[in-house]
């Protein structure tokens, strides 16, 4: 039998322990499919899934949430296609992405675009849907809105930023300590530094002629949390895709007299199946050019022989670029 090599977590994992390994390839169920693992990105919560500090976990397992590669064996109509993929139970609750080749459902198998790289799309999955279920199905984000995203030149934060801009939304650019936007934008985008305006609902409340935001991408959660809620218009909403401290308190008069609305967000939730849905969703802005991928920097990419690297890169929160793990570099 075909011996492959995966990255494997142990329940006892501590300071990011995981073993480099072996393993006979496992036999497809007559519903799977395998992937060659081209590109699989490394993302926060495949660092904590590492730690064992994520919920639903599967010991042992290999972490990856991400992935682009493919098909090479599984339904005859599929093998030689060339896909990406993501899911909150990859890397959980079923083995992921961070090895050599990967097993999926074939009812998630979802061909990339053809003008982005496998580099390119192994960074999409996690980032993007997250922002999509906050910006799209959560709020329905639309043109002429004024849209405020805290944490802007992360990476569910640049993925909001043009999902609101490619509908002609207003956008609001926060960042704690950055004078620019760094990620790609249909429209211009009016940046708050918060290192020269300290005062964030001043800054909000002057860039929307006082009237506040309709949507505010939360993506840090507790720190901004309060006065964002200050920072709404009538009928806004807050996302919350993340958060430091857990309990957090709210005026609920003025949540209710302001018709507002609380949004939370978590892809956990969409296993990799579902999560091909919302790949669907954002397919056709990839390919038009109204969206685009996140920049590659060839100094982080790492082979699997590097990947403790790769995850302590990630976990330090030192890289602003993506970091990836591609198993045949």
């Amino acid at each position: 039998m075909h011996s492959i090599r995966v990255a494997k977590a142990s329940e006892n994992s501590d300071n990011l322990d995981y073993d480099l390994v072996k393993i006979d390839l496992p036999k497809l169920a007559e519903s799977e499919c395998l992937i060659e693992v081209h590109a699989s990105s490394v993302n926060p919560s495949d660092v904590k899934a590492v730690l064992g500090v994520m919920p639903d976990l599967k010991w042992p397992r290999t972490p990856g949430r991400n992935y682009s590669g493919i098909v090479v064996d599984g339904d005859a109509e599929l093998i030689g296609k060339e896909v990406w993929g993501t899911g909150g139970d990859l890397g959980m609750s079923r083995d992921g992405s961070h090895g050599e080749y990967v097993i999926v459902e074939a009812g998630s198998i979802r061909e990339k675009p053809a003008n982005i790289s496998m580099f390119e799309a192994a960074t999409i999955g996690v980032s993007w849907t997250c922002a999509w279920l906050g910006m799209v199905r959560g709020v329905n984000v639309r043109k002429g809105q004024k849209v405020v995203v805290l944490g802007a030149n992360g990476n569910v934060g640049q993925a909001s930023v043009q999902l609101a801009s490619a509908v002609g939304a207003q956008v609001i650019a926060v960042e704690r300590s950055r004078k620019d936007y760094i990620g790609y934008t249909s429209s211009p985008v009016d940046v708050v530094n918060l290192s020269e305006e300290e005062d964030l609902l001043e800054a909000i409340m002057n860039r929307t002629n006082g009237s506040g935001a309709d949507i505010i991408m939360n993506s840090v959660g507790s720190p901004y949390f309060e006065v964002a809620s200050k920072c709404l218009a009538s009928e806004g909403a807050q996302i919350i895709i993340s958060t430091f401290q857990e309990e957090n308190t709210i005026n609920l008069k003025s949540f209710y007299r302001g018709n507002y609305k609380l949004v939370g967000v978590s892809n956990l939730a969409y296993d990799h199946v579902a999560s091909a849905g919302m790949m669907d969703a954002i397919f056709h802005g990839f390919v038009t050019g109204n969206y685009r991928p996140y920049s590659i920097v060839e100094d982080n990419k790492f082979t699997l022989d590097r990947v403790g690297e790769a995850y302590e890169i990630v976990l330090k929160g030192v890289a602003r670029d993506q970091v990836l793990v591609v198993p045949k570099k």
